[in-house]
Formats: structure tokens, sequence, C-alpha cells
């Protein structure tokens, strides 16, 4: 909406900054460029599938020691807990568990404990 009040399919930014050599004239800066949505999924992952397919990312990418590393999904929350080697791995499993479709969020509760 513009300052008279008519409709308009901009966005209008306030700013001290704009245009400052027009003192007397509209201070603003239009933005027609809108931001995009979020990209939503399709449809919302389960519990019961979230789990295997986290732990399948974390498993195909080879450089992370699963054998001590538990994997607990809650409403989309993933839960890393156990041991692992190094901080990197630890670092690396939290950035994959991201990665995978459907996790809302991860906690990070691995423990480094070098070998």
């Amino acid at each position: 909406m513009t300052e008279n009040g008519d409709e308009k399919d901009v966005r209008v930014v306030r700013s001290d900054l704009a245009e400052p050599s027009r003192p007397e004239g509209y201070h603003g800066v239009e933005q027609p460029i809108m931001p995009e949505p979020p990209e939503q999924p399709d449809r919302v992952m389960r519990d019961e599938e979230l789990s295997p397919a986290v732990k399948g990312a974390l498993e195909s990418d080879g450089r992370i020691d699963m054998s001590h590393v538990l994997i607990v999904v809650d409403e989309g929350v993933v839960t890393l807990k156990g041991t692992i080697g190094l901080e990197f791995q630890r670092t690396l499993a939290d950035a994959l568990a991201q990665e995978v479709r459907g996790v809302l969020l991860v906690q990070n509760q691995i423990e480094v404990i070098p070998a």
C-alpha cells in the first residue's frame, strides 16, 4: 500500500538514507521483488521413515563409525547420542542429519572420545 492509500504490488521500505538529494520528496525505497516462500516438502515424513533416512545418510558418507551412535527421532527432531572418535565426525554427523529432507532440528549429543 502506498502513502496515499492506493494498493500497489510493491513493498515499501523506509530508510533515512534513501534518496538524500530529495529532502522534500518521497522518503523510501521501492522493492518490486518479493521474497520467495520457503520450500515445503511434498509430504511430512513420519518418525518411523525419518530415522532410517538419517541413519542411511550418515552411513553412506563412510567417514562416520555408526557403531556407537544412536539416532532418536521425535516429531521431526533428530537427537544423535553416543560416542565418536574425532570432532570433525561429530560435526559432520550433525550436518548430514540436517540435510535429510523432513528433519526439523538436530540435537547433537554425541561425545568425542579419542581412541
